[in-house]
């Protein structure tokens, strides 16, 4: 049985990583920041997969708060096997208005989105590397890592810094702990839509053709949840500090 801490899995990729985790018997933390009847949605939706949950409330970005999140939640389950780490936020800002990103911006991101990661995975290391078994984490980055595109530069910025932080975690933390990386490319039905004030999920669909995707279609958070476990399976064994893109082929164009 695996034991799984989800970070920001009140909703959206999180909450599906959590129940795809739970579908295969897992005890899983349900981690959330201030979203507490969402994350209680995901307890119920873990319990009915078949798995055992637990939530606890902390804002990774906070390096006691991670901290103690991740002993809480080695507490309750009796150790770590897997840590997901998917809390992160953004900021619409047009790529061409280079006036509208301050330091706020910037600083906002990348605490949120780069800094609490490593604060979550350094924690996760001093339980993970004293078990035989060792561990898996699993970082989520984005195709906007990647490539020129995104909710704003600072975002792209943060995502890209994420690829190589694991880069380097893989690195330290071996032979024990596997480090990877999963990039989502767009995905509907997530938080993240509704917080763009632009999106418009029918024209989205029509228009995932037009946007160079070749699988012609968007992703769904099912999808990244299933490249998650995929990472954190025995059938990943032999990888660590990749990158694995889910989004439908745009690297390809």
């Amino acid at each position: 049985m695996q034991k799984v801490l989800v970070t920001g899995a009140s909703v959206g990729i999180g909450r599906l990583t959590a129940v795809r985790f739970a579908k295969e018997g897992a005890v899983v933390v349900i981690n959330y920041r201030a979203a507490e009847q969402d994350a209680k949605e995901t307890l119920r939706l873990v319990e009915s997969a078949g798995g055992t949950g637990y939530i606890l409330q902390a804002d990774v970005s906070d390096d006691k708060q991670a901290e103690a999140l991740v002993r809480e939640a080695a507490r309750l389950m009796g150790g770590l096997d897997v840590l997901v780490n998917n809390a992160g936020v953004t900021k619409f800002i047009p790529f061409d208005d280079l006036d509208a990103v301050d330091a706020d911006a910037w600083e906002n991101l990348y605490k949120i989105n780069v800094q609490s990661m490593f604060f979550c995975c350094r924690a996760a290391a001093k339980i993970m590397e004293k078990q035989d078994a060792g561990g898996s984490i699993i970082n989520l980055s984005s195709v906007a890592g990647m490539l020129p595109r995104g909710s704003s530069i600072p975002y792209a910025v943060s995502k890209a810094a994420i690829i190589h932080l694991t880069k380097c975690l893989a690195n330290v933390l071996s032979p024990k702990i596997r480090v990877n990386t999963v990039s989502p490319g767009v995905i509907q039905n997530t938080r993240w839509n509704e917080q763009n004030p632009n999106y418009d999920p029918t024209a989205a669909r029509k228009s995932a053709a037009d946007q160079n995707i070749p699988l012609e279609r968007f992703g769904e958070p099912e999808d990244i949840a299933s490249a998650i476990y995929f990472l954190a399976s025995k059938e990943a064994s032999y990888i660590t500090g990749a990158n694995l893109p889910v989004e439908g082929g745009v690297n390809i164009q």
